[in-house]
């Protein structure tokens, strides 16, 4: 397990740099706020930061000192910087509602401050364009127009949660397949996170067996768990209701108020007649529904752009359509 007591938020350098008369940018000042996402919580760059020169960055009202808006940047090495270090994806979040403007304003000074500390490159991976459609739109308006270039696109499969059941949203096949699961007896629900070491054995198994990497050890998802208990949702699908065998498994992450991310999902070799990932993805939209969360987001079906159309079909037969997600850079 990683030892968090080793980060020292007195190794970081503590700077506040002024916009206007209105606001200032506190730098490493960790101030609290509200309305954020995970990738950019304080909790988050504590477990990532390694190096003094790792920014977590706040667009403060002066007289008020409200948070309006947070990014963190990693020195990644000698010359980059990067947002995220670790994560699905970096960029800015709104705290509070700010004119464009306002944000070019902040993301114009942070970029001179990086480039006034040796930074040669600036990397940024902003989340889905369905996150928030207009926040997505100026940020990629305000980058380009700053010299960033797009370095990477890919597309990115969610869900825009609503009334509908969700054998109302998936085509025949997944419908049919969900109807036999619960015919021949399986049962679907949220397990506790007591369980993730079960979840991550079923989707560690699926991944080795379908030759896919997994980029979390289980001793790093412990401390998700640990550190964001909250935040941190497992689902399971087993055999029967007494749970003599689990068949499928998912690792989900609440991003934020309104978006929970399917961080992996899988099943166990010899399910393939159930397909029992569809009823895990009716389980965990049904926990959306009752939770209030407004996007189910299923990641990326590319790989530097190129698509895996095997993927793409799955993911729509379940519902999810394509949003973009852009990553950009600055290079001297």
């Amino acid at each position: 397990m990683l030892n968090l007591d080793k980060f020292n938020p007195a190794m970081l350098n503590k700077i506040t740099l002024p916009i206007d008369d209105k606001y200032q940018i506190d730098i490493n000042h960790f101030r609290p706020y509200g309305n954020g996402n995970l990738f950019n919580e304080k909790d988050y760059f504590q477990l990532h930061s390694g190096d003094a020169n790792d920014l977590y960055v706040q667009l403060v009202h002066i007289a008020s000192g409200k948070v309006h808006a947070t990014i963190t940047f990693y020195k990644d090495d000698d010359y980059l910087f990067t947002s995220p270090k670790r994560g699905t994806f970096g960029g800015i979040v709104l705290n509070e509602p700010i004119e464009m403007q306002l944000i070019e304003q902040f993301l114009s000074a942070i970029n001179q401050y990086l480039k006034k500390i040796g930074a040669r490159a600036i990397s940024v991976k902003c989340p889905p364009f369905s996150h928030d459609v207009a926040l997505s739109s100026i940020m990629t308006n305000i980058l380009l127009r700053q010299g960033f270039k797009l370095s990477n696109h890919e597309l990115n499969y969610e869900m825009v949660i609503d009334e509908r059941p969700f054998v109302d949203r998936i085509d025949y096949g997944n419908n049919k397949r969900i109807r036999k699961c619960i015919r021949e007896g399986l049962f679907a629900e949220q397990v506790d996170s007591a369980d993730y070491p079960q979840v991550y054995q079923v989707i560690k198994e699926n991944r080795a067996r379908r030759g896919f990497p997994i980029t979390m050890s289980l001793e790093q998802l412990g401390d998700m768990v640990k550190i964001f208990p909250d935040k941190m949702h497992f689902f399971a699908v087993y055999q029967d209701v007494e749970k003599s065998l689990m068949l499928a498994s998912a690792v989900c992450i609440a991003l934020s108020d309104s978006v929970l991310y399917v961080f992996y999902w899988g099943d166990v070799a010899g399910a393939e007649s159930y397909s029992p990932t569809a009823m895990l993805a009716f389980t965990i939209y049904a926990f959306c529904q009752k939770q209030g969360f407004k996007v189910l987001d299923v990641g990326t079906s590319t790989v530097s752009g190129e698509p895996n159309y095997g993927l793409i079909k799955f993911k729509r037969n379940l519902g999810f359509s394509e949003s973009l997600k852009l990553s950009f850079i600055w290079e001297n």
